[in-house]
């Protein structure tokens, strides 16, 4: 690829118009976020997020009944993207941005990713599982901040050195994924890329869908419609 990571994703946009919202107010899938993991302390963190007013002033009607209000739609929400996994094994090449946890590289299809930023304060969530290391307010969206180490059972004694966030907007439900290091930029032909996981590969290959090779190695594309399953289910 002629261009940097860095390059290609600072010619994004990430204005609010151009990301999927889901509306007004809050989506589906950051309601069932809220209601989750953030339970009577969600005004408090909304407020330190400022997504929600301070003081006694009345929160947006979105944000007061994000932990009480039902959720029938979810589902439908969620699956409407499922042909994600579909249209990236029939596509002729696939673009995808590499990235380092200690040793591991791993890869992502660019079309799940908004940006790549460096790490930044986050409301902690006591209620959240560990996996969760807390959430930002990014672009006006609750982004909840996953340990991707953890979720891919990637053992390192240098996890403070995970000081980049990878963040990807899917079902929903915007989230970033702490890394340690950005890469490069890859183009993988269909020929290069085995759809068929097997469970030898040594990391939790729930989260992974596929292996890249490229020369000698196999890198395992990180799917984030599985991670959002998983934090959302």
């Amino acid at each position: 690829m002629n261009k940097s990571p860095e390059e290609y994703f600072q010619e994004q946009d990430f204005s609010p118009s151009a990301a999927a919202s889901g509306g007004e107010g809050f989506s589906l899938a950051e309601r069932a976020f809220m209601e989750k993991y953030m339970g009577v302390n969600e005004r408090d963190v909304l407020q330190s997020l400022g997504l929600a007013p301070g003081g006694d002033a009345p929160a947006s009607s979105a944000a007061v009944s994000a932990a009480s209000a039902p959720v029938p739609d979810l589902h439908a929400e969620m699956s409407a993207e499922d042909s994600l996994d579909i249209s990236l094994r029939q596509a002729a090449d696939l673009l995808m941005v590499g990235f380092f946890l200690g040793e591991q590289e791993f890869v992502i299809p660019t079309v799940t990713v908004q940006e790549v930023i460096r790490t930044m304060p986050r409301a902690r969530l006591p209620s959240a599982p560990s996996l969760v290391d807390g959430v930002i307010n990014l672009r006006g969206k609750v982004t909840p901040i996953i340990k991707l180490r953890d979720i891919l059972e990637v053992a390192s004694p240098r996890q403070k050195e995970d000081q980049f966030i990878i963040v990807c907007r899917r079902k929903g439900l915007q989230v970033g994924m702490l890394i340690e290091r950005v890469h490069t930029m890859y183009r993988a032909e269909q020929k290069n890329i085995d759809w068929n996981i097997e469970a030898h590969l040594g990391i939790n290959v729930d989260f992974i869908t596929g292996l890249f090779k490229f020369n000698d190695q196999l890198l395992g594309i990180v799917s984030i419609d599985r991670i959002v399953d998983h934090i959302l289910r």
